[in-house]
């Protein structure tokens, strides 16, 4: 058999005993590059070829073979030559190209790296790599600190590998709400630009400074939040009547979600100063400014109000006012010293809201209580996020807005309202829960975990299957103590049916007390419990936890968290059950090769230098024969 294409290789060595050496040498480094038919590509691929004898010599190729490597070449390197190229990347400062290159080179890494192999990667490759290498919090913390330097930019915005980093980074910081703090955002680093709307809405002080640099558009949710946060006049900017030209300069990239609402609100000469000043600094130039500039340039011609107009009561003549008029002429200290008349009259709804608009600009960190108690009807315009920024302490102001609401599905701004009362310290008495009686349950996967401390427990008799479902397993921690204190004097059947809802938050210990009871637990709440309390559990625990549930699991076998229980039995233990479930602990040691395991596992020819060498022997023979 004659290979012509692999005859240069050989030099001056033509034997058939060369050509084995070489084969086999080739076989033995787990790596056989695609025969070409070019020679200058063969030139490439013998001079890699090698290199792959170590480390050192791969310092020694040209920049510009690196550039040229195919996925295929890359795919083809055991998993040590894929590290040490790695390497070497990062020492010559070569930039590989993210979907031919990085992507592939990653997938070839060991899954198993150490500090000092990981500082030594390039920056970009990190972005590839799978978090779940990086167990513990020492590590995490380590991988996503070097992640926190990288232009993240380089993978597409809200793309599946982007949103996974972000995720296993909160988990690695310990964000389980929507709350991050500076060093939180500092850890992110450029993931930080992807946080959801709800993190810039409650953590606006330390989040919108740093999306004000973010590069590209906002997404809806998150314009939506910003802009809330912007016009309610909330820390780090405060309220839009006070902002300077400076506050124009550090909102940056926040300029293009601002409306006409916090235009209209930002003083006149600074606005007119701002616009002066960009006009002459050519660093503005650009679609920027031409959205943003009109609709600054249209608040500077805003409408004074006329003589005689100045509103100094609230009374029938403010209805025949046009908008302009009242956005002109009303002042909301005066609103707000008669709210009561306020709802005696028919007012719009445009005028309404001029009216709060009003109010907002008076009292930019939130409505004081006695302006609170006279809300009325006019609770109805207020939303949720205004809620959250009020200091409500009375019982009785509760009580007042919540008859108002009464059949007003006003549920959101009903829960803003009672989380914001128990935050200062208000106690839920009878009338207020009965008042929250035709609202779901869910509601209390709403309260901050702080909150539900105060919540009676005399609440958890009305909590049905469904209401917990979003909670948190923080929030389910506290909700089933609640629950126990409330169910203690049940026993059996009955309190088994009250506590189901509530075990998404029970411990191991508390399921295996649970379990000497012969609950027979149907496997839709099986499926709810928390995996670190399950998996725990040993199969004779299980099953009798189950009773006659215990068939179901198979057909469940392959989802979470049946799944991670199976992962943590021995095999023989599960196959005592008869059930046929798969996945266990196996019976006994199977000892792979690794770079064989990988192999399987990636698709990745079986190649590796362990595999090869095992079959030297049987190679020898046919060799001969060729």
């Amino acid at each position: 058999m004659a290979w012509p294409t692999a005859r240069p290789l050989l030099g001056s060595c033509g034997s058939p005993v060369c050509s084995q050496s070489f084969l086999l040498l080739l076989l033995s480094l787990g790596w056989i590059p695609p025969l070409q038919t070019q020679t200058t590509r063969m030139s490439q691929e013998t001079t890699f070829l090698h290199a792959v004898n170590g480390a050192s010599d791969f310092a020694s190729l040209p920049t510009g073979l690196f550039l040229s490597l195919t996925c295929d070449e890359l795919s083809g390197l055991s998993m040590e030559h894929a590290k040490e190229l790695a390497m070497t990347v990062r020492q010559k400062n070569i930039t590989l190209r993210v979907h031919q290159q990085l992507r592939c080179l990653a997938r070839r890494l060991p899954k198993h790296l150490t500090i000092e192999e990981l500082d030594a990667l390039p920056l970009d490759l990190l972005l590839f790599l799978n978090p779940a290498m990086f167990p513990g919090q020492q590590a995490c913390a380590h991988f996503f600190s070097l992640i926190s330097k990288v232009n993240v930019d380089v993978l597409p915005r809200r793309s599946l590998e982007r949103q996974r980093l972000l995720t296993e980074a909160l988990k690695c910081q310990g964000v389980y709400g929507f709350q991050v703090n500076d060093a939180d955002v500092r850890a992110l680093g450029g993931l930080a630009c992807d946080l959801p709307g709800k993190f810039a809405a409650k953590s606006s002080e330390v989040l919108l400074p740093w999306l004000a640099r973010c590069r590209g558009p906002l997404d809806q949710g998150q314009e939506k939040a910003v802009r809330e946060v912007l016009r309610s006049g909330r820390a780090p900017y405060g309220p839009p009547s006070k902002w300077s030209v400076s506050t124009l300069d550090a909102l940056q990239g926040l300029l293009a979600v601002l409306d006409e609402s916090i235009i209209h609100s930002i003083p006149k000469d600074v606005i007119a100063e701002w616009l002066q000043r960009i006009s002459r600094d050519p660093s503005w130039l650009g679609s920027k400014l031409t959205v943003i500039h009109p609709r600054f340039r249209r608040d500077t011609e805003q409408k004074a109000c006329p003589p005689g107009k100045e509103a100094t009561v609230v009374d029938e003549n403010l209805i025949f006012y046009q908008n302009w008029e009242l956005e002109a002429c009303v002042n909301g200290t005066m609103l707000a010293s008669q709210m009561d008349l306020v709802n005696e009259f028919p007012f719009t709804y445009e005028q309404l809201n001029i009216f709060k608009h009003k109010l907002d600009e008076t009292y930019p960190q939130g409505y004081p209580e006695s302006l609170i108690q006279q809300l009325g009807h006019f609770f109805r315009y207020v939303s949720p996020e205004d809620i959250h920024r009020w200091n409500v302490t009375s019982p009785d102001t509760v009580k007042t807005l919540l008859k108002v609401s009464e059949g007003q599905k006003m549920d959101a701004q009903v829960i803003a309202l009672v989380a914001c009362y128990l935050r200062g310290g208000g106690q839920l008495d009878e009338d207020i829960v009965k008042a929250l009686e035709d609202i779901p349950l869910s509601y209390l996967c709403d309260f901050s975990p702080q909150n539900l401390h105060s919540i009676p427990s005399s609440v958890m008799w009305l909590v049905g299957p469904q209401d917990l479902d979003k909670c948190s397993q923080r929030h389910l921690g506290i909700l089933y103590q609640k629950a126990c204190s409330a169910f203690q004097n049940l026993s059996g059947t009955e309190y088994f049916e009250k506590i189901r809802t509530f075990l998404g938050g029970a411990s191991m210990a508390d399921l295996r007390a649970l379990g000497q009871h012969n609950v027979s637990m149907d496997i839709a709440t099986f499926k709810k419990l928390q995996v670190d309390s399950l998996v725990g559990l040993s199969v004779a625990e299980v099953q009798k936890l189950l009773g006659p549930h215990i068939v179901d699991l198979k057909t469940e076998e392959d989802k979470s968290p049946i799944r991670d229980w199976l992962f943590r039995q021995q095999q023989k233990d599960l196959d005592r059950l008869g059930l046929g479930l798969q996945g266990g602990i196996p019976n006994g040691y199977l000892v792979l090769d690794v770079n064989v395991r990988e192999a399987f596992s990636s698709g990745a020819p079986l190649l590796g230098p362990g595999f090869v060498f095992a079959w030297i022997p049987v190679l020898l023979p046919a060799l001969r024969l060729s």
